[in-house]
Order: structure tokens, then C-alpha cells, then sequence
């Protein structure tokens, strides 16, 4: 406990010219003291004594005149900010792999692997001293992207692994950068990505809905979806809504077909680390790329069972006309309008669907031979009946 000398760093005095009385009001972090004098010193709250989870359960809290601060172990970090809860850092998931990440955007995961080792690192006496800011990670992740995008359109078609390995490398990404911007609202706009993240720092969990909105793409959620499990709330939350201009046509590496989009492609990542089964559906608005009247599929990218494809599970139209289409998920990943019915689900729709195919192909030609064999008995029992009469009448 910390007593202050001073007034001006512990209370205000306010005068209430209406009812002629002085009103004393403590700054944060100060309460009142014991004596009823307003002009006593005033005493320092103990905010770790308060609420021993300010930190987390492996953060250590060290009271401060007025204030309070978290320090993290090794392998866990508050992202620079010494005022909440330490996280675990995974910082080999930032690990460059032949075969498993795309060249072009390993000398991105490297900056990405140092950062956060910095970040795990308890020593840090400078929290952003020695990092680069979220704000310069981002724009290297977008420009990176584009890079990416160029790439593969130059190809003549995208391939499928190497667009998992690219939304793989953007995923884990959001989740070192996102909570080291400082804007409550970051956007950044390319002639080939445009990206929108909005951050919410509270010491309780926010609540109530969020849009983030683009040029092609409206993105419909709550708060309480991005946060996920209160329990684990660290003193942030984001969501991003990254949009793609340049995958709008994919080519499925396993039928060998190209499967072209009539929407943008996005991509959309929350706080949240258990997004696979949402207790409340999401929604997104799709602007059609081209006017049309053909009602298209809602897909999600699934690279669960190889390469990766377009998959409609999890996903549902809700209404669609000529030039916007709403589509509602109990997940979250990269998402986009599908032109066609060539969908691929969750695998046993297609196994159902091919079984009843050749149920019914089969039932066809099983009763057009019993048709004509029917027919074949039908005429051979009249054809010996005739000859008999005709025995018959010569023998008279």
C-alpha cells in the first residue's frame, strides 16, 4: 500500500456552484482514505490484492503507485501491453518449412518467428522498443500477399496447395499482429488486398454486435463470438476481414477442374481459437462479381483432407438476388460464392448422391428388360397358339 503526498496526483476538487458544496474525486487507481478530511493524503489501491487474475494464471502482478503491471515468463507475453493477461506464444509455428510454406513469404514468417520470440522473452525492458509495430507487420503482410496473388495469377490458374499454404501463413499471422496494433480500427487497401481489423481493449469482455464492412464483403458477428470463452478473455479481442481480388479462380487439383468464383474471396479471423463449430452463425453479404440470376453456393476453404477445396459444410444461403448474396456459417475460415453446383461437401453427400444415381440407373434397365421380356413371352405364347389352330384346321 502506497500513500501519496500530493493531491494533484490523487484527486480533483470539483465545485458544485448549484448546491455550494466541493465534491472531492480520486484519479484511477486511488481511493479514499480513512480520515474524513478531504485534504488527508490519499491511498493507492493494490490492484493485484483486488483481483488476483489481472495477469493470468502464469503472470506475475506488481502493484504500482496508481497503477499496476504484468510481468510474463518465458513463453508467454501481454504483446507490450504490461496491463493484461499473459499469453502463450507458439513461436515455432512461424518455423520456415520446404514443402510446407510458400517461398515468397518465408522472409515474413522469419521477422514474424523473431518477433515473437522477443515478445516471449521476460527480459524485454522496451515494450515495442525492439519490435516492429503492428502497423509495419501488417503492411508487410498485405504487400506480401499481393506478391502471392500475382504469383499465381501469372500461372494461369491457383493451385490449391499453394493457396492453403498461403491462408495457413495468414491465419497464424493475424494472431501475433492483430494484438500489437494500437488503433482501434486498422485499415489498408491494395490494388489487390484490402484488410479491415478492429481491436477492443477492456478489462471485462465486450459484448453486443460488430460489421466490419469492404468494397465486395459485409461481415456480420458479436463480440461475444470474437471472445469466445469469457474464462479465457485476455484484455483484447480483434477481428479481421481480409478480402482477396485475385482468387476468384481456383483449380481443383484433385477432379482437375477450375472452379470459378462470382464473389471475392475472404478470409475471417477473430481472437477467438475454438472457431470450428460457432455457437452463433455468422453472417456475410457478398457482392456479386458480375450480375446474375443463378443462385450461387456458400463455400469455406477446407484443407482438412488434402490440398484444399471449396466446401459448402457448415454453410447456408440466405437470400440472394442479381447482384448480392447473404450466407450464413457455424465457422470461420475463408469464405467466397461458388458459380455452379461442382461442390464439394462433406463426402458423403457425393457417396449418397452417386448411389442413388445408379440405384435409379439401375431400376431403368432392369425394367426395360423385364418389359421386353415380358414382351418376347407375350408373343411366342401367341405365336404357338396360332400354329396349333392352324395343325387344327389342316388335320380337318
Amino acid at each position: 500500500m502506497h500513500v501519496c503526498s500530493s493531491t494533484f496526483l490523487c484527486l480533483h476538487l470539483a465545485l458544485l456552484k448549484d448546491q455550494g458544496a466541493r465534491v472531492t474525486r480520486y484519479a484511477n487507481g486511488f481511493t479514499q482514505p480513512n480520515s474524513k478530511s478531504e485534504f488527508l493524503n490519499c491511498i493507492d489501491i493494490n490492484e493485484c490484492v483486488e483481483n488476483q487474475h489481472f495477469c493470468g494464471e502464469r503472470g506475475s502482478c506488481v502493484n504500482q503507485l496508481g497503477s499496476y503491471l504484468c510481468k510474463c515468463p518465458t513463453g508467454f507475453s501481454n504483446y507490450g501491453n504490461r496491463q493484461t493477461q499473459c499469453a502463450e506464444l507458439n513461436c515455432d509455428q512461424y518455423e520456415t518449412q520446404p514443402g510446407q510454406t510458400l517461398p515468397v513469404l518465408d522472409s515474413l514468417l522469419s521477422l514474424l518467428k523473431n518477433s515473437c520470440l522477443v515478445l516471449n522473452s521476460p527480459t524485454l525492458s522496451g515494450p515495442t522498443r525492439l519490435l516492429p509495430t503492428g502497423d509495419v507487420l501488417l503492411t508487410l503482410l498485405v504487400n506480401a500477399t499481393d506478391v502471392v496473388q500475382l504469383g499465381l495469377q501469372s500461372n494461369g490458374h491457383r493451385s490449391s496447395s499453394e493457396v492453403t499454404k498461403l491462408l495457413r501463413t495468414i491465419e497464424i499471422s493475424f494472431r501475433l499482429i492483430a494484438p500489437l496494433l494500437t488503433e482501434n480500427v486498422t485499415r489498408i487497401e491494395t490494388n489487390h488486398t484490402e484488410v479491415e481489423i478492429m481491436v477492443r481493449r477492456d478489462k471485462t469482455p465486450p459484448k453486443g454486435p460488430v460489421s466490419l464492412t469492404n468494397e465486395n464483403t459485409q461481415l456480420d458477428t458479436t463480440w461475444e463470438t470474437v471472445v469466445g470463452d469469457y474464462q479465457n478473455y485476455l484484455g483484447f479481442a480483434y477481428v479481421v476481414l481480409l478480402s482477396y481480388r485475385n482468387l476468384d479462380n481456383l483449380k481443383d487439383n484433385t477432379s482437375h477442374q477450375s472452379q470459378q468464383l462470382m464473389s471475392s474471396a475472404v478470409t475471417v479471423s477473430v481472437s477467438n481459437s475454438n472457431t470450428k463449430k460457432l455457437p452463433q452463425q455468422v453472417n456475410l453479404t457478398f457482392h456479386h462479381l458480375q450480375s446474375s440470376d443463378v443462385d450461387p453456393t456458400c463455400v469455406y476453404w477446407s484443407d482438412e483432407n488434402g490440398p484444399g477445396v471449396w466446401s459448402g459444410r457448415g454453410c447456408t444461403l440466405v437470400i440472394s438476388n442479381s447482384t448480392h448474396t447473404v450466407c450464413s456459417c457455424n465457422h470461420l475460415s475463408t469464405f467466397a460464392l461458388l458459380k455452379g453446383i461442382q461442390v464439394k461437401g462433406s463426402g458423403q453427400l457425393s457417396l449418397v448422391m452417386w448411389v442413388g444415381v445408379i440405384v435409379a440407373v439401375t431400376c431403368v434397365v432392369l425394367s426395360l428388360i423385364t418389359t421386353l421380356w415380358c414382351r418376347f413371352v407375350s408373343r411366342k405364347r401367341r405365336g404357338g397358339h396360332r400354329l396349333q389352330q392352324e395343325v387344327q384346321l389342316h388335320r380337318k
